[in-house]
């Protein structure tokens, strides 16, 4: 893939992230009351729309950094792919997926005033701090350590939403990843847009409800609430933040998406589809597309034949007879005189 298209597909990819987020975002912070009365309800109802994002990232064939947290270490443990392909591919996709999100945070909600509610705009405000006054080795460690979380109230998590005490854990980054690493792992077995979009819809939507984070979508999520005034800077949202998540997401992505996927289905010739059971979508395209191909073969020796039976039906044969000073031409079924 040249470097043009692979920064137009990462920067789409996050920027599809971003309106994932962004939908998320608006049902949850306009829903005071439900969010007080019974957040666990608000926390599902809003997260069913954000994985909108990773839905269209699937179907477009766009890129995502996190999803290749996956995918790279995958293909580099079967031989497919290199280290340097490895790093190049994170690097350029991470970037990029960074710029789509802060792209839709700074022109397509913060300009554009989606969040036009003051009650929408402090609860940007809310979850952006939530998000990032953690302190790092403990979130860390709880992440690593036991995932687990502990939800108090909803704000948006993993990829879009969070919960009060779970959302900034390398802990629920480390399940968040492992969770997209199984939706997209589950794609890959789907054909039509309906069994992809189910597969992919049901683990990302899970991941949303129990307040895990996503290191690309906190480029739209903190962003957006710093907009409005958060408590926190540039660099603690680095520290804080960027730093544990990533490493969080590529420690989730490898060690329980990668490794063990690999050592299951990857390490030997007979390919995943004998392995797991179940065909791969591209094997089933392959299949329907050789069994396509002889149909069609058969068609045109058969259409051949028929034209070579018109053409025998209908051919002639000149035959040249001196008879009384003039020729005669025989055709096949008669003479013509």
């Amino acid at each position: 893939m040249s470097l043009d298209v692979y920064i137009i597909k990462s920067f789409l990819g996050g920027a599809f992230i971003a309106l994932g987020g962004l939908a998320d975002l608006v049902i949850l912070s306009g829903s005071t009351g439900l969010r007080e009365s019974n957040p666990t309800l608000a926390s599902t109802i809003a997260g069913f729309i954000f994985p909108l994002g990773f839905v269209l990232i699937i179907l477009t064939n766009q890129e995502l950094a996190t999803s290749n947290m996956f995918t790279m270490p995958f293909t580099t443990f079967q031989g497919k792919t290199t280290v340097w392909d490895w790093a190049k591919n994170w690097i350029i996709t991470y970037v990029f997926n960074m710029a789509g999100c802060l792209f839709v945070a700074g022109f397509l909600a913060w300009w554009s005033d989606v969040l036009s509610l003051d009650v929408q705009k402090a609860y940007a405000v809310t979850q952006a701090n939530g998000r990032v006054n953690q302190q790092w080795s403990v979130n860390f460690l709880r992440g690593v350590i036991a995932i687990r979380t502990t939800s108090l109230r909803p704000t948006l998590t993993q990829e879009g939403h969070l919960r009060h005490s779970c959302f900034e854990r390398p802990a629920t980054m480390f399940s968040a990843s492992q969770t997209e690493s199984l939706a997209f792992f589950l794609s890959l077995g789907s054909v039509e847009f309906v069994s992809k979009i189910y597969s992919i819809w049901i683990p990302v939507w899970a991941f949303v409800i129990l307040g895990y984070q996503h290191s690309i979508a906190n480029f739209f999520l903190i962003p957006i609430g710093m907009f409005y005034g958060t408590n926190f800077g540039v660099g603690k949202f680095i520290y804080q933040s960027i730093i544990p998540v990533t490493l969080g997401n590529i420690v989730g992505a490898m060690i329980l998406g990668a490794v063990p996927f690999w050592y299951l289905y990857g390490r030997n010739e007979q390919g995943l589809d004998l392995a797991t059971g179940q065909p791969l979508a591209v094997e089933r395209a392959s299949d329907r597309q050789a069994v396509l191909m002889e149909e069609g073969k058969a068609e045109e020796d058969s259409q051949r034949r028929e034209e070579e039976d018109k053409q025998v039906k209908g051919s002639w044969l000149k035959r040249t007879y001196t008879r009384r000073g003039r020729s005669e031409n025989f055709w096949h079924g008669g003479i013509g005189m």
